[in-house]
């Protein structure tokens, strides 16, 4: 989306090492917990990108819960987090989503 926010579809902890490689900084993970059988934790996504030296928040949310409250800590952890941050989810809808309506809010 930008040079600081690419937004992407699920990741796993094998490519946690490479997204550092690639010159990511921190990892932003919006999906929850148990939404798919084959998904990974957050835990072990956290886990993943400590070892490979990312930031990591975990911000879930499903898109019809989306609130004010989750676009004004997207953007809290947005300014806080080193860049580049690499953002996603199931498949990058909810994301974009959450990107563009803090954008939209003059919170970027």
């Amino acid at each position: 989306m930008t040079d600081n926010l690419t937004i992407y579809k699920q990741i796993y902890p094998s490519q946690c090492a490479k997204l550092a490689e690639l010159g990511y900084r921190s990892v932003i993970n919006i999906r929850p917990d148990d939404e798919h059988i084959t998904q990974p934790t957050s835990l072990d996504l956290a886990s993943a990108s400590q070892q490979a030296n990312l930031a990591y928040q975990h911000l879930p949310f499903y898109d019809e819960r989306l609130s004010k409250m989750t676009v004004e800590q997207f953007a809290s952890f947005y300014h806080a987090c080193p860049k580049p941050i690499l953002m996603f989810c199931g498949t990058g809808a909810r994301a974009k989503l959450l990107y563009q309506s803090a954008l939209m809010q003059g919170l970027l």
